[in-house]
């Protein structure tokens, strides 16, 4: 067996996950991969171990190519360093089942589900998240208990992104819904089935179009948001259509689009007037908040993120809340009022709030940190505090190296130009 990390970096997860657990399994798969596709199929027990360390030196072109088609992503976001030049946005993963003669012995059924979370590429064992039970595959049977497993496996994404980011967890959130979909093609079930499996679909569109948002592509996002609203739409579920347009709304704000946003944000809450719990009427409040102050309507502003504050106080988990929910809290509320004081050019007040926002920052929610630092900058910048403006930047850029999202990114980027304007040098 490998020696047991403290903590797992990406990779060692990744291969975990796959059920590559020692170095004698991960060298045989590795081996096969390498002959099916045309290169050296030479790794040592000392390599593997160095690739499952921390900071991972990033492999020879030939063993990346090995690795990506064995783990079925760009090996970057696997968490190795890899220069821009030899970064391979698709990649081709090569199944690792039966077709390889050395993995034709399953004798315990638990190896074969495990290896079957391997085709297509679907690294997401990272998570925790197994394949569809075999049952899904060997005569398209779809039950329960593969309903069960899929909807773990999107709860598991949600954990994720957190932790990550869009840029690295959307590929493995996109393969899930392949998967999904493929189910839903070809697999025989009942219509009580078909439509959770629908259900299950439009929400990891939903999720799919959110990694895109913060990994910072804005098209693609909207593609799967869409597909997930026509998806709602279909089944008249109110839930997933305000997830939907909750996402759509912060979207429209990020590209300073408030009257849309303020739309979509008011059209959500009104769909979940009369069955959501508090906490998620506190979101939806804290975006029209955000709305209202960017369309320069201070007054309203206020009053509707001190409604959104009594919301979340008013919960106390008083009603099960959905899972992409659970983000929210007095970091955010805090946030959302510096963003009011910012938009009304009180920049020494939002520094005070951003500050608090940051204190209360969950260390789990990283990316959210480094949004929260970045603000906190920018504002200090703005009320000419530059050494603090820089030092939050570069606490912010050292998050980056573990967080793959690029609105935190560009957020970082807009308050270095801050401080490059208050203080040129």
């Amino acid at each position: 067996m490998f020696e047991p990390p403290g903590e797992l970096s990406i990779f060692a997860g990744l291969v975990d996950g796959f059920g590559w657990r020692s170095p004698a399994q991960f060298i045989r798969v590795y081996a096969a991969v390498a002959r099916r596709i045309g290169e050296r199929e030479d790794v040592t027990d000392r390599q593997v171990r160095r690739w499952r360390a921390s900071s991972p030196p990033c492999p020879q072109p030939g063993r990346q190519r090995v690795l990506e088609a064995m783990l079925g992503i760009p090996l970057e976001q696997a968490g190795f360093r890899v220069p821009e030049h030899r970064r391979n946005p698709v990649t081709t993963p090569v199944p690792v089942l039966d077709p390889i003669p050395e993995l034709r012995e399953r004798p315990n059924p638990m190896e074969r589900r495990t290896a079957l979370a391997a085709v297509g590429g679907a690294a997401l064992a990272l998570a925790g998240i197994g394949a569809p039970a075999a049952t899904a595959y060997e005569g398209h049977r779809v039950g329960t208990d593969t309903v069960t497993d899929l909807r773990q496996g999107l709860a598991s994404l949600y954990g994720l992104d957190d932790r990550f980011g869009g840029a690295t967890v959307g590929p493995l959130a996109a393969a899930h819904h392949t998967r999904i979909r493929r189910l839903i093609d070809t697999g025989s079930y009942p219509e009580t089935i078909g439509r959770q499996l629908r259900l299950i679909s439009g929400e990891t569109a939903e999720h799919v179009g959110w990694l895109a948002f913060d990994a910072g592509d804005h098209t693609r996002a909207r593609t799967y948001w869409n597909q997930a609203q026509d998806t709602a739409t279909q089944l008249r579920d109110d839930s997933l259509a305000v997830v939907v347009l909750a996402s759509m709304s912060l979207l429209e704000l990020r590209e300073q689009q408030p009257r849309l946003g303020l739309d979509h944000a008011r059209r959500a809450a009104m769909l979940a007037a009369s069955w959501s719990p508090p906490s998620l009427l506190s979101i939806l409040a804290t975006r029209e908040a955000r709305a209202l102050a960017m369309l320069g309507d201070s007054a309203s502003a206020r009053s509707t993120l001190a409604n959104a504050a009594r919301l979340y106080e008013k919960d106390r988990g008083s009603r099960p809340a959905p899972d992409w929910t659970t983000f929210h809290g007095p970091a955010e509320l805090a946030a959302a009022q510096a963003e009011l004081f910012t938009a009304a050019g009180h920049h020494r007040a939002a520094v005070s709030w951003l500050r608090r926002a940051l204190e209360r920052q969950e260390t789990t929610y990283a990316r959210n940190e480094v949004l929260q630092r970045a603000g906190l900058a920018g504002a200090l910048a703005r009320s000419g505090e530059a050494e603090e403006a820089a030092h939050h930047i570069e606490q912010g850029e050292a998050l980056l190296t573990e967080v793959s999202s690029g609105r935190a990114r560009e957020s970082l980027a807009v308050a270095r130009r801050e401080l490059q304007r208050v203080r040129p040098a």
